[in-house]
């Protein structure tokens, strides 16, 4: 490990500090943008490539899914290594890049292998983009103030899927151009994408790594600047932490009823709910609103807890889960409309508004607990190994949902999928018991080397 007197440049106030938070939610708003863009259009996509209803489900809305997100978890993977030893700000643009042309090629795509190979190649981007997110937050922000940073980038990431599914759904009878239909919104939402990126990498410096660590203040005060780059030997020590293994415990049970929600609800919802598409689109738009609501408020009252308790925080994430299973199934069970001469949508609205807050608790908090116990030098690696176990949660949610589907029928299967959180919330509140430690122990570890460098420093100035 060594360290330099060179300047920072990272601007980890004021305006320097506003302008990069910007643009870095606009990052992630408009590649999570992509993620759902295929939800409001899955029948009219199986009917344009001459699929059955359950070729629909399983082909695209199951094997789709774990191709987009077994891809972004691999790169996942190698951005988190590159993320703590590289230029970040270069790899961002790399990232990014990569990403969003398929995603624009997808609405070009003229057959079912054409359009799983390009969504597959799009999920790089949100692939790469998690870890580099949860590393530059995490030497802009202090402990204290991490959770509301999450819960910003979470507001666009989780405002860009919405947005993005709107437009997927209002466009579904548009033409633009020669692209018509669920064509149209890979296009739109992908373009603006490079743009951002684009200005990133031009005007956005490099963040010193540690700067805002409590236990190097020390450092910091005395003009250094902390430069240690992640070894194997701390690679291996990230699986001897217990909240990082429980927290990637707990992404494999919650993701399955997640993946009905975010793949399949809006189909559900004009077909064995009865809705026209726009109106399903606009149900699923105001559950998303919930969401942003739920994730933007749960980073003030991660940061407010956290303050107070580490433990507490991680029981509150746990009951806020629990209590999210009971309106989830309320929405799956909500009476078809079929038929009705004056379908009722606004109780399902409201059901969904409420719902999306509630389940939205754990995010922001969930990433900030993630960085709170690892050295900054090993947060991208971390971050990386939490998204690829998300991201295979992610893949094979939907195709896990798909089997359940084969077997009991939509409704039915759909039904069970919120019971998946109760191993999830019980997991957090064994986190409650490991959390207060692991941030301790990182503390201790970092004012440890803090001293040594600058009594190091006396000395060779002596």
């Amino acid at each position: 490990m060594t360290t330099n007197k060179a300047a920072s440049h990272a601007h980890t106030s004021g305006s320097g500090q506003v302008y990069a938070t910007v643009l870095l939610c606009l990052i992630n708003f408009f590649l999570f943008a992509d993620q759902n863009l295929m939800a409001p259009n899955l029948t009219r996509i199986a009917h344009d490539f001459g699929m059955t209803d359950l070729e629909r489900d399983v082909l695209l809305g199951g094997r789709i899914a774990m191709g987009f997100w077994l891809l972004g978890g691999i790169v996942t993977l190698a951005t988190g290594w590159f993320t703590d030893r590289v230029s970040r700000r270069k790899l961002f643009l790399a990232i990014v890049m990569i990403g969003e042309i398929p995603c624009l090629l997808t609405g070009f795509a003229q057959n079912y292998p054409q359009m799983f190979v390009l969504r597959a190649l799009t999920g790089i981007g949100l692939g790469g983009v998690l870890p580099l997110t949860n590393s530059l937050l995490g030497d802009m922000f202090p402990q204290e103030h991490r959770a509301k940073a999450f819960g910003l980038v979470g507001v666009a990431s989780g405002l860009g899927i919405a947005v993005g599914q709107m437009v997927a759904g209002f466009t579904a009878d548009s033409c633009l151009g020669t692209l018509c239909g669920w064509r149209i919104p890979f296009v739109v939402v992908a373009a603006p994408g490079f743009l951002v990126a684009l200005l990133y990498w031009i005007t956005v410096p490099e963040p010193s790594r540690g700067k805002t660590e409590r236990g190097l203040k020390t450092l910091i005060e005395d003009g250094r600047t902390y430069t240690a780059k992640i070894t194997w030997s701390e690679y291996r020590d990230l699986f001897r932490n217990r909240t990082n293994i429980l927290l990637i415990l707990q992404t494999l049970p919650g993701i399955v009823p997640w993946s009905v929600l975010f793949i399949y609800l809006n189909d559900f919802l004009a077909q064995e709910k009865g809705y026209s598409v726009p109106v399903a689109t606009t149900i699923c738009m105001v559950l998303g609103v919930g969401i942003l609501a739920g994730i933007a408020a749960s980073g003030f009252i991660g940061d407010w807890i956290f303050r107070r308790s580490a433990k507490m925080l991680a029981w509150y994430v746990g009951f806020s889960i629990l209590a999210g299973i009971v309106p989830t199934l309320c929405i799956f069970l909500y009476p078809s409309q079929a038929g009705a001469i004056d379908p009722d949508y606004t109780t399902l609205m409201v059901l969904s508004l409420a719902t999306g807050f509630i389940i939205a608790q754990s995010g922001a908090n969930c990433r900030a607990m993630l960085v709170n116990v690892n050295l900054p030098e090993a947060r991208g690696s971390m971050s990386a190994l939490y998204n690829i176990v998300d991201d295979l949660g992610r893949g094979f949610g939907p195709f896990f949902v798909s089997l359940i589907i084969m077997a009991m029928g939509r409704e039915s299967a759909f039904i069970i999928t919120p019971f998946f959180w109760v191993p999830c919330a019980l997991i957090f509140f064994l986190i409650g018991r490991t959390l207060p430690g692991d941030v301790a122990a990182l503390d201790r570890t970092l004012k440890e080397r803090a001293g040594t460098m600058v009594t190091a420093r006396g000395g060779n100035s002596a």
